[in-house]
């Protein structure tokens, strides 16, 4: 045990000095001035003081990964605060706005559902088949539309792959923030072949959309329709719809997070997630194990989220197609054997500058998309306490 104490405290790398780590982060301040700088962008004292936060924040938290090399902890506060303020925001706009978070179907019929990124997939079949969007929401008319988080979040995948189910996704971070509550998980050994679940579910929700000419996983199966928008329950069918929620958010977002410490609902059942793993194969960032360094610990293995590493995977040199870049590998291996990669380097070039390049990319985004999420749930606390 003293011997892999010492391995852990020598492998890991020295900080890197205070005035070197505020010049990294420059790029980020000037970027996050311009994010949250414009006197315009607010409309009141409480949005300047929300975006000032938001800025703050999001700039230290930058400063804090170039300054330990450490990833995964500082995108983690992130994360979860992206997950958390999200529905806080979102709902209290829901409410405002109509008075309860159940959508009523002529909003539905007259394309006010704000678009989610969650159905971009199960849109496919339908448009290449009859040329319509199964989606009751406005192509282009409001910053919900379905043109506008299109846009963003095809911007996104261009760059990140999967990375976008660690740096972008609103939903995630709830999960994950369950996750790191208990010290150890309670249910350590989990059978590989739930990998594959998320990839059932995705065929399963694609056919049925374009079989019942409805955004399937959307109507039936998303878990966290529990903290955003749901169909108005005024028969059976809606109260069945809106107890299926309730009972996936609790058991994959909240009880099964807490008794694996993994990301159970992304890494087993969202077709959204398996969906993003093919735009790894587009990305020019991955991650790498360098097999000289490697002594298969499988630290990495254990710490991983979303199960995106085995042995064979290990033993290859590569993470699993669905690796989410989120850096937890790298920051729990002793030998320093994991490193971000840029596609078509040798696996030794500069690992420390491939990881500059990608969370310049990562973060740079995850201000714009992300922070203006922060922001807004902020605003929301603010108007409450103030």
């Amino acid at each position: 045990m003293a011997t892999d104490t010492r391995i852990l405290t020598l492998a890991r790398p020295a900080p890197r000095g205070i005035l070197w780590s505020l010049f990294l982060t420059l790029p980020i301040l000037i970027w996050s001035l311009l994010m949250f700088g414009n006197p315009n962008a607010h409309a009141d004292r409480l949005g300047h003081i929300a975006g000032a936060i938001t800025a703050v924040f999001m700039v230290a938290l930058f400063f804090m990964m170039m300054r330990t090399g450490s990833t995964y902890r500082w995108r983690r506060i992130f994360f979860v605060s992206l997950g958390v303020l999200f529905p806080i925001s979102f709902i209290h706009n829901l409410v405002v706005a109509r008075g309860t978070m159940g959508i009523p179907i002529e909003e539905m019929i007259a394309g006010r559902t704000p678009f989610c990124f969650m159905p971009i997939p199960l849109l496919i079949l339908p448009a290449a088949f009859t040329r319509t969007l199964v989606f009751p929401g406005s192509i282009a008319s409001t910053s919900h539309s379905i043109a506008a988080m299109v846009g963003v979040w095809m911007a996104l995948t261009l760059v990140l792959g999967k990375g976008w189910c660690s740096y972008a996704c609103f939903f995630g971070g709830i999960e994950e923030g369950v996750a790191a509550v208990p010290a150890r998980a309670k249910i350590r050994k989990l059978d590989p072949r739930l990998r594959y679940l998320p990839w059932a579910v995705l065929l399963a929700m694609v056919l049925l959309s374009l079989a019942l000419f409805e955004p399937a996983y959307c109507m039936w199966l998303c878990p966290f329709k529990a903290v955003t928008e749901y169909v108005a329950a005024r028969n059976l069918l809606g109260l069945v719809q809106n107890v299926i929620f309730i009972l996936l958010f609790a058991g994959l977002v909240i009880v099964l997070p807490f008794l694996t410490k993994k990301r159970t609902q992304c890494s087993w059942f969202c077709p959204f997630g398996a969906f993003q793993s093919i735009f790894n194969k587009i990305s020019i960032f991955e991650m790498k194990i360098d097999k000289e360094r490697c002594k298969p610990c499988l630290l990495c293995q254990n710490a991983c989220p979303n199960l995106s590493l085995s042995k064979e995977s290990v033993a290859q040199g590569d993470t699993l197609m669905s690796c989410m870049k989120c850096g937890a590998c790298v920051d729990v291996c002793p030998r320093q054997a994991i490193v971000w990669h840029i596609k078509g380097t040798e696996i030794a070039w500069k690992p420390e500058r491939a990881r500059l390049m990608f969370l310049y990319s990562a973060w740079a985004m995850a201000v714009m998309f992300g922070g203006s999420i922060i922001a807004q749930g902020i605003y929301t606390i603010l108007h409450f306490i103030v």
